[in-house]
């Protein structure tokens, strides 16, 4: 876990390299009042400012900060190697797959590649966690972790990244809804109902809102939000509204009966599933151990989509 001060240089390094206080806000998945405090403290240590200052202007490093930017990457690549060799340490020499995965993933069509892998390399210690986009992103920026894997159809700015497979989404709804028994809904008419799904000023909520309006579903009347798919799916079966979501994540659900995919009058809606790697070398042979078994199972997601 990072301290304080070098969660403060985290930070600057991300507003220097976006060049704004919002984007790295999103990239951290903090507030911007949360970077802007860091920014503040960090510049209060230095007794100077480290951006230059007018208005209307993006996040600009005076030569104070261009200064620091060199150090602060050199400080955190350093913090990051310290973590990892302790690590390793305290696991009496066993070698370290440190694997950051979003949610929707490793809940579902990953699920059983992560088991497979650690039961098939019992020697390899597979320290994998859990976490949203943009926290898959940031750590894979700040080399704490030798693979990182989510789900955009967007490439990621200054992030190697490699297409392994696609997803199915479906939008579903509890059987009470008026949708729920119709045939070929125009996707306009979507945009006349309530939708329920993640926070629209994330990086999923945006990634979902994109292929909705891809096939003309707007506007995009979000009633009901839920960072974490347990409390969206309750609240469209509860019938609160209409929802968008992995198939593989509601396929029991809809074999219960709980919830009905809804048959729209458009093209099936796919995401990309991205594997991240950072600047940083790690260990080359288990990275290429765990990415090979996934591009196998990758070749198998397609048959969780029983409906294209």
């Amino acid at each position: 876990m990072l301290y304080p001060t070098l969660r403060r240089l985290q930070v600057f390094v991300r507003v220097a390299e976006t060049g704004s206080f919002a984007a790295a806000a999103r990239e951290l998945g903090i507030s911007q009042p949360s970077v802007s405090n860091h920014i503040h403290n960090l510049e209060n240590e230095l007794a100077g400012p480290l951006f230059v200052r007018e208005s209307g202007r993006s996040a600009t490093l005076n030569e104070g900060g261009r200064k620091l930017l060199v150090h602060a990457r050199s400080v955190l690549a350093s913090a990051s190697k310290l973590e990892a060799g302790t690590g390793r340490h305290q696991q009496r020499g066993a070698q370290t797959l440190s694997i950051v995965c979003q949610r929707s993933l490793a809940n579902t069509v990953m699920r059983e590649t992560l088991a497979r892998f650690a039961q098939e390399h019992r020697d390899i210690r597979v320290a994998v966690r859990i976490a949203f986009q943009e926290e898959v992103i940031a750590n894979i920026r700040a080399g704490t972790a030798d693979l990182g894997y989510l789900l955009s159809n967007a490439p990621i700015p200054g992030v190697k990244s490699k297409l392994i497979g696609r997803v199915r989404f479906v939008i579903f709804a509890s059987p009470g809804h008026p949708l729920a028994r119709r045939k070929k809904i125009p996707p306009a008419e979507l945009g006349e109902f309530e939708f329920v799904g993640p926070p629209d000023r994330s990086m999923f909520g945006r990634t979902v809102a994109a292929m909705l309006q891809a096939i003309g579903v707007e506007p995009l009347n979000i009633v009901s939000e839920g960072t974490e798919f347990g409390v969206v799916r309750d609240l469209t079966v509860a019938g609160m509204g209409v929802c968008c979501s992995l198939q593989a994540s509601v396929s029991a659900d809809v074999a219960n009966g709980k919830v009905v995919v809804l048959d729209v009058d458009a093209p099936p809606l796919f995401a990309d599933v991205l594997e991240l790697t950072p600047a940083r070398n790690g260990d080359e042979r288990l990275v290429r151990l765990f990415s090979e078994l996934l591009n196998v199972e990758a070749k198998n997601w397609r048959m969780l989509s029983r409906h294209e």
